[in-house]
């Protein structure tokens, strides 16, 4: 055998395939990756005999995290136009069955992805002779290279003669540069996802360890998933942002900070300001969508659940920090609801948190009894049934009572909406079930401040008014993004504003021109429409659920663990007796 060898990759890590491809060439060992990665494995095998393989393995946890970015990065897309496909633009091979994929959490669609290509490698790679394919590990390739190659080479009866670079050379397929806690932005959904294939993890491992008895997966950081307490708006991190003084300034002088929710990197943001500095501090959710702040208690609405926090100065001051905590919110309960794609929440004047129940197209409010009490449903909706219907998502809260939502078509089937999606959207009075204004761009986040009724047409980036006598809508501000999310600070709208890609949203009027896109928080002065500043988050961030305010300067998220199992909260009449 000699160096005219050839040699092929195969493997659900392509960013691990075009690193030992770089390698091996550096130590004069041509490769191949193999199109569309394992699946012509078995054919390459018969037309050459003398060609040998290597299955490139990286944890499975790390491998669709990274998928999961790659995907959301647009970089890759392998189908434009896929017949009934929605969401992000399909990347990277098609699989079998990916019509059952469709309307699935991008975690699931990347561990099914991960799978396919996985099971269809070790399918051909099981019934080859043994000397003619080998295992690499992405992790020790990283760890130690050189080592790593010349077993390589060594079982491939090649010899590899080179230099490993230090630092190793990013690939054009990485996103981002190798990272190895970059697995805790997608942790929660992509556990989960986990579970659905988890016996191809089981055969993977299996196979791999017959060929290197030695072989485990390289563990992960031990330490608990936690919010993140360093400052992230400098360039170069997955979680880049930048900001305006503007928006330092109005957040200081108020003394306030906003609550930000990101379903897609699971994260629910805080974003603080102290010395004319907007401070991101990210902490871990499984898909936060809605938020709600009443007084000391913070709500949010995630996959299958909803948290609800309780703020305290007293526990902030045994936080460790950069400076002075002012309100801990501690984690108080969990109340599961099921997947029910919560979207809009708020208290009521009678204590009662209120949610959209955008998958039975209601409108519900909270019992710890049962997954959900549902109170409103629109008129034309026929009955409960877990479909999404109509896209019900929006609600604003009159005088601490549900009075107006938002819903994108006057449908009754399931996910019939969605060829009316851009033309078609409500607005109805709760109290009346009038719909009050039709005909709007996918309205979102209706609010009720000043007087007036406002919302968001997000399929035009549009910040708005609607009278409510008329239904007439007054454009206010048109801003660079989808908009989604929307808070007001006396006289200033801070509205969320999401990326959107054509093949998300198509035939909508934002998708339809070349205006640049953004994600972040824009503040605009309701009485001008003038845009006066904004927050801007680059990287993972790519879309915003819900922006709101909280009544703290430099809060913090907590997560149970050891601080919330030594600190307790107590009634003023129990502290008095306390004793010791």
């Amino acid at each position: 055998m000699d160096s005219v060898t050839r040699v092929v990759l195969v493997g659900a890590p392509r960013s691990g395939a075009s690193l030992l491809t770089q390698l091996l060439a550096d130590g004069g060992i041509e490769s191949e990756w193999a199109p569309p990665n394992s699946l012509e494995v078995a054919s390459i095998a018969e037309d050459d005999a003398e060609a040998r393989f290597v299955l490139v393995v990286r944890r499975p946890l790390l491998t669709i995290s990274s998928s999961m970015v790659a995907w959301q990065s647009g970089r890759f897309v392998s189908q434009r136009g896929l017949a009934g496909w929605w969401g992000d633009a399909w990347s990277f091979p098609l699989v079998d069955g990916w019509e059952r994929l469709i309307g699935a959490p991008l975690a699931t669609v990347c561990a099914t992805q991960w799978a396919a290509i996985s099971e269809a490698a070790l399918d051909a790679l099981e019934g080859l002779p043994r000397d003619r394919w080998t295992v690499a590990s992405f992790e020790e390739l990283l760890d130690e290279p050189e080592t790593e190659l010349r077993r390589i080479a060594a079982d491939l009866g090649l010899q590899w003669n080179g230099e490993v670079p230090n630092p190793i050379p990013p690939t054009s397929t990485c996103v981002t540069p190798p990272d190895s806690g970059a697995w805790r932005v997608n942790s929660s959904e992509v556990a989960q996802a986990l579970e659905l294939v988890q016996q191809t993890c089981d055969r993977l491992l299996a196979a791999v360890v017959a060929r290197r008895p030695e072989f485990v997966w390289h563990d992960l950081e031990s330490a608990p998933i936690e919010a993140t307490r360093t400052t992230k708006p400098s360039q170069g991190t997955p979680f880049a942002s930048a900001h305006t003084p503007s928006v330092a300034e109005l957040l200081q002088k108020v003394g306030v900070t906003l609550a930000i929710s990101t379903y897609k990197s699971g994260h629910l943001i805080l974003a603080r300001a102290a010395d004319m500095v907007v401070d991101t501090d990210f902490t871990d959710l499984p898909r936060p969508m809605g938020i709600a702040v009443s007084g000391t208690r913070l709500a949010v609405g995630t996959a299958d659940a909803v948290l609800v926090f309780t703020g305290n100065p007293g526990l902030g001051a045994l936080v460790p920090s950069q400076r002075l905590v002012d309100v801990a919110y501690a984690p108080r309960s969990v109340i599961f609801t099921g997947d029910i794609s919560i979207h809009d929440m708020a208290y009521g004047s009678d204590g009662v948190l209120y949610f959209v129940n955008t998958k039975f197209s209601c409108l519900c409010r909270q019992d710890i009894d049962y997954s959900f009490v549902p109170v409103w449903r629109p008129s034309w909706v026929s009955g409960l049934a877990g479909e999404d219907r109509c896209h019900l998502n929006g609600l604003a809260m009159v005088d601490g009572r549900a009075k107006y939502v938002t819903a994108l078509a006057e449908t009754d089937t399931a996910h019939g909406w969605r060829d009316l999606k851009g033309i078609a959207g409500v607005i109805v009075d709760v109290d009346t079930n009038d719909v009050i204004a039709r005909g709007l761009a996918m309205p979102h986040s209706p609010r009720w401040h000043d007087g007036r009724l406002w919302v968001l047409e997000s399929g035009k980036g549009a910040l708005c008014t609607v009278d409510v006598r008329t239904g007439a809508v007054t454009t206010v501000a048109t801003l660079p993004g989808f908009t989604r999310g929307l808070a007001f600070i006396g006289r200033y709208a801070l509205v969320g504003l999401s990326q959107v890609r054509e093949s998300v949203f198509t035939s909508l009027p934002i998708t339809e021109t070349a205006t640049e896109r953004n994600c972040g928080v824009w503040v605009v002065n309701t009485e001008s429409g003038e845009v006066v500043g904004f927050l801007k988050f680059d990287g993972l961030v790519q879309e915003i659920f819900e922006v709101a305010v909280v009544p703290a300067a430099w809060p913090v998220v907590l997560d149970a663990g050891d601080l919330t199992q030594g600190a307790y909260v107590l009634p003023d009449a129990a502290l008095r007796d306390v004793v010791g």
